[in-house]
């Protein structure tokens, strides 16, 4: 994604693309998230970090608390859910999206 779409997205996806971030920041070693590695700007490129979060921080597109909140409780919270999951016969195992669901209607009730 170029950043003037991410600028475009609704909070929902920007939410979601900061979860992605968090879940996979303990295993990143050569990458800095969704973006990989920084772009510099050169060329005509506009200037961005390798990590969505990072530049969806840095453009205000949502909260410092929120990101943060996201970054501390939902990581921690999607892995009970999915060790939970993990317990069950896989035909009857609770859908993933269940657990999004949840998140994002945690987005809507903060907002309320």
């Amino acid at each position: 994604m170029k950043p003037d779409e991410i600028r475009s997205l609704p909070e929902s996806y920007l939410r979601l693309i900061i979860l992605i971030e968090a879940r996979a920041a303990p295993r990143l070693r050569k990458i800095d998230g969704l973006w990989r590695k920084p772009v510099l700007g050169c060329r005509g490129a506009e200037a961005r970090p390798g990590s969505m979060t990072a530049f969806i921080r840095k453009e205000c597109l949502l909260s410092d608390e929120a990101i943060d909140e996201i970054v501390a409780n939902a990581p921690p919270d999607l892995i009970f859910f999915q060790q939970g999951a993990a317990r069950v016969p896989l035909d009857a195992r609770p859908p993933i999206r269940r657990w999004i669901d949840r998140f994002l209607d945690g987005v809507d009730q903060e907002a309320a």
